[in-house]
């Protein structure tokens, strides 16, 4: 599954599930462009990829407007002169019930959902215009099912799902081919604000991953994710690929 000689955007790559996917990315031969609301994270990831003779740079973003995802995308071009693959990883954690509040519910769908939408616009019209290319989005088991306590994040997360369907049923025929991976419970510095704290958590945690009964590696999606843009999976078109633990089976 080489990547030599192409590009790739990995946006929150700086940290979990999308550090460990940019430094895969950046292992197989791509440059990439890792996005992040924090430039010093980012700035790291790129560090890493180096130090495994990769190369990419560092782009700060806010992905709850649509210029930031505009922006990102032109610099991605600009600074790496193209755009083969792309993952929208980029997202936070829902609001607690007794804490929803008009700009926190406006911020999950800005980031979790919008963001996606936003970034897929300007991602899709260079890719159609340049021979094409693979988008992957991340979703989330509750983007396929529902999930107590997490009405903005799980509202976000199947429209994610919905997002990726139309999508690549628009532009599957012009060379971009999309799809979205749906993690579990997944060790990350957002699992441990939204699980870990709980007084179940352990007993949350076997429920949502019921064969293995732990937390899933932030490099278990990676490999999905690297899968999904590679030319393996050349007639995969529109799936919401579940990489949680047996949770989706239960």
């Amino acid at each position: 599954m080489s990547f030599n000689g192409k590009i790739a955007l990995v946006t929150g790559a700086g940290s979990g599930i999308g550090r460990e996917t940019a430094l895969l990315f950046g292992q197989q031969g791509a440059r990439v462009a890792c996005v992040d609301i924090n430039e010093d994270n980012a700035a790291e990831t790129v560090h890493f990829i180096r130090q495994a003779s990769g190369d990419g740079v560092a782009i700060r973003a806010d992905l709850s407007n649509p210029e930031g995802c505009e922006r990102m995308v032109a610099q991605t071009i600009e600074q790496l002169g193209g755009l083969h693959h792309a993952f929208n990883n980029a997202g936070v954690p829902g609001e607690s019930e007794d804490q929803w509040n008009v700009p926190g519910v406006q911020r999950t769908i800005a980031i979790n959902l919008e963001g996606v939408i936003w970034g897929m616009k300007h991602q899709i019209a260079h890719m159609a215009e340049h021979g094409g290319g693979t988008i992957v989005n991340t979703a989330s088991i509750a983007g396929i099912s529902g999930a107590v306590g997490t009405l903005d994040y799980t509202a976000a997360k199947h429209g994610v799902v919905g997002i990726t369907k139309a999508a690549a049923m628009m532009y599957g025929r012009v060379g971009v081919r999309i799809n979205c991976v749906c993690p579990g419970v997944i060790e990350s510095a957002m699992t441990e604000k939204g699980i870990m704290e709980r007084p179940d958590a352990e007993a949350l945690i076997s429920r949502l991953s019921p064969i293995l009964a732990r937390m899933g590696e932030p490099a278990d999606i990676a490999e999905a994710v690297i899968w999904l843009s590679s030319a393996k999976s050349k007639f995969v078109y529109g799936v919401a690929l579940p990489v949680d633990g047996g949770f989706s089976i239960i």
